[in-house]
């Protein structure tokens, strides 16, 4: 029996089917058991079950001791090629720098829809799990590393943006379409974005604008602060600095260890 939201739904794909079941793990996280697969997909238990049946033979799912599934590290695989991975590779030695000059979390972020996803999170706190972990989202307005996104947009998406309902974290969250209009002329104007207390009211975050081999701003940087310990004013520069490394390191032609060109011509059959 199909479920309430697919009788509504468009009819979707077979391959529409598998997309929403594994985009499941990011919205709810992971492990999740069959009924949390089903309810996040938007798919009835007795497709949810068949399909997670086939992709676990595939071999994208994996079962835990607790009977619950996760994304396989097969996944992994498949997404360490892509282009957010390359820039993860790029930025990290700078990111570990920042870390380890500041003591304080660090981000790099892309933007997913309407979302900010992080594709490296190192962290002052390292067995934290929450919304900030690397594959993590939140909506682009809350967080200084999606106002830097944001704002570097066509301005057709903003406008888009602007006209849905922005959601509140506490009472320092830009939830007025107006004002937001204003801080992301800003952020554009002043080359970072800081959003204090947006999400927590004991933390605060910076973020600078990372520019891409085709100058478009497609990812950014960001630095949680702690609100009752540090000025954010003090951190702009900082990384300010550190996204222009970024930046710069993704102009430059990548060098390959000897060693690396050598193990490839060998396991190609070349010497």
């Amino acid at each position: 029996m199909e479920s309430t939201h697919e009788l509504t739904a468009p009819k979707r794909t077979a391959a529409g089917r598998v997309l929403a079941l594994l985009d499941a793990f990011t919205q709810g996280g992971s492990p999740l058991t069959l009924s949390e697969i089903s309810r996040q997909a938007g798919l009835s238990l007795t497709t949810t079950h068949r399909l997670v049946k086939e992709v676990l033979q595939w071999g994208g799912l994996e079962l835990d001791e607790s009977g619950r599934y996760r994304l396989s590290c097969k996944i992994l695989g498949l997404a360490s090629t892509s282009r957010a991975m390359v820039l993860r590779e790029r930025a990290l030695p700078h990111l570990m720098e920042l870390h380890s000059r500041t003591g304080m979390s660090v981000h790099l972020a892309v933007r997913d829809r309407d979302e900010v996803m992080y594709i490296e999170a190192l962290r002052a706190h390292p067995n934290y799990t929450g919304r900030s972990r690397i594959g993590g989202h939140f909506r682009l307005h809350v967080t200084a590393t999606g106002l830097v996104l944001l704002a570097h947009e066509r301005e057709e998406f903003i406008e888009e943006y602007l006209n849905q309902p922005l959601k509140r974290y506490t009472e320092h969250t830009i939830a007025d379409a107006d004002e937001l209009r204003t801080t992301l002329h800003d952020v554009r104007q002043q080359g970072y974005a800081v959003a204090h207390q947006f999400v927590s009211p004991t933390a605060g975050a910076v973020g600078a604008p990372i520019v891409g081999l085709d100058g478009e701003v497609t990812s950014s940087l960001g630095l949680t602060y702690h609100v009752n310990q540090v000025n954010p004013s003090a951190l702009v520069d900082l990384v300010r600095v550190t996204a222009t490394r970024i930046s710069r390191a993704l102009r430059e032609k990548q060098q390959l260890d000897p060693r690396t060109v050598d193990f490839n011509r060998r396991h190609a059959g070349m010497l």
